[in-house]
């Protein structure tokens, strides 16, 4: 494996530090956050940077942005006039939605004002397997009302744990967990993002197939769509809206995030609405295009509602394979400490990344996906990881470790065309 003075390109670092004064004078000023507390800061010569992404600034008023979005909905009136006082409520919570304790409250007032019992209310969250349990969402309700209202996450290993909901168009069985299928009013409540298997994940994917039973899941298991983009049709996001459509879903309520774990939107209304709309935002903010590859992508992975992991890193990682030219060289900013898992431990047993995608689609790892990414590439472009891993396990993934910042800003100094992006999990990059 070439050293990382290899990788950078010393002779061209020495030639760009004798003309640093006039680099400077066309210079734009980098600051990037990733982990929870590492910080990036570097002037990089205009003339070779392609795009300058940081993530979009966290908003500091979430419960003034809910409440704005549910006293306003989209296309449908206020919550409350779709309810009755004995109305059994479901809020289906997708795991990785930002501000949700504030979205919560926020729903819980109009609850309150049709009356709805709250041992009537049940806040539903799916099976993420290997993933920690997640934050109660129910910590800014009232006392009292935190103790009625109850909140699961979903076992789909349980027995009896799902009931028959209908047959789609295709002859398909479908299975939900007990409580929406019995509910009277069900919301779903997540955050619009990209998702390599449905494109855009938000409103009905909550539902399916983390709210099914496990067979729904085994038959889910993918490794994206390397080729596609997020407005390209995916079966599995038609099969999940179809699903909503039998299930008489009409009310969703949106988040998109904003980098470190933070909020930037919150949309409720009409599901159609909502989600075209969020869609927009998403894009708006976290969309990079570019009319051709460069040679370094340096991306900055912040910690979010999911934590700081593989999951993280992977998504990243595809939105610098999709950027970055054949052979280039894409740059991690992380503080990354989870171990792998099994899929990740399978490329350590390889002598090359591609002889890796056969075994991982034979084994179906729960971390497919992130390593299934990392593998696509590392076959296409060399990866820097600055982490807090040791660097003899980085290397036994086809991953160059770095010892610090300082290093990154040699790479950058060295590269003739590069782009650089900030909360880069939550990015997707195409070449036009």
């Amino acid at each position: 494996m070439p050293s990382i003075r290899d990788l950078i390109g010393c002779s061209q670092y020495l030639t760009l530090t004798g003309t640093h004064l006039v680099a400077l004078q066309q210079s734009i000023p980098i600051l990037l956050r990733y982990g929870a507390t590492g910080e990036f800061s570097a002037e990089v010569d205009a003339a070779r940077v392609s795009v300058f992404r940081p993530g979009p600034t966290p908003r500091g008023d979430v419960a003034h942005l809910v409440s704005q979005a549910l006293g306003s909905p989209i296309d449908l009136p206020p919550l409350d006039q779709a309810l009755v006082p004995d109305d059994k409520v479901v809020i289906a919570l997708d795991r990785d939605t930002p501000g949700a304790a504030e979205v919560v409250a926020g729903i819980w007032s109009y609850l309150e004002r049709r009356d709805i019992d709250p041992t009537n209310v049940t806040i539903l969250q799916p099976v993420a397997v290997g993933a920690k349990t997640p934050v109660d969402p129910r910590s800014l309700l009232p006392i009292s009302v935190q103790q009625a209202v109850a909140w699961k996450v979903h076992d789909p290993l349980k027995e009896d744990c799902c009931g028959y909901l209908a047959t789609t168009t295709k002859g398909e069985p479908i299975y939900l967990a007990k409580e929406l299928v019995e509910a009277d009013f069900v919301l779903p409540v997540g955050a619009t993002s990209y998702d390599p298997l449905l494109g855009y994940r938000g409103t009905n994917s909550v539902i399916y197939p983390g709210l099914s039973n496990i067979e729904a899941l085994r038959k889910t298991i993918g490794q994206g769509h390397l080729e596609l983009s997020p407005r390209e049709e995916r079966p599995l996001r038609q099969l999940v809206d179809e699903i909503a459509w039998l299930m008489g879903v009409q009310f969703c309520v949106q988040v998109v995030a904003s980098d470190s774990g933070g909020v930037l939107e919150v949309l409720a209304g009409s599901t159609d609405a909502v989600f075209k709309r969020s869609r927009q935002k998403l894009d708006d903010n976290w969309l990079v295009t570019m009319p051709e590859r460069v040679e370094t992508v340096v991306v900055a992975v912040s910690t979010d509602v999911s934590g700081h992991g593989w999951n993280q890193i992977g998504r990243a990682v595809a939105t610098a394979r999709q950027l970055v030219k054949r052979g280039g060289r894409i740059v991690i900013l992380s503080e990354l400490e989870e171990q792998p898992g099994d899929g990740l431990s399978l490329l350590r047993r390889e002598e090359y990344p591609e002889d890796c995608l056969q075994p991982l689609r034979d084994e179906s790892p729960v971390d497919l996906i992130p390593a299934t990414q990392i593998v696509n590439a590392a076959s296409w472009a060399r990866i820097l990881l600055l982490s807090r891993h040791p660097p003899e396990l980085v290397e036994e993934l086809f991953i160059y470790p770095l010892e610090d910042s300082t290093e990154v800003t040699r790479i950058l100094e060295s590269s003739r065309t590069c782009a650089i992006l900030g909360g880069a999990q939550h990015t997707f990059g195409i070449v036009e």
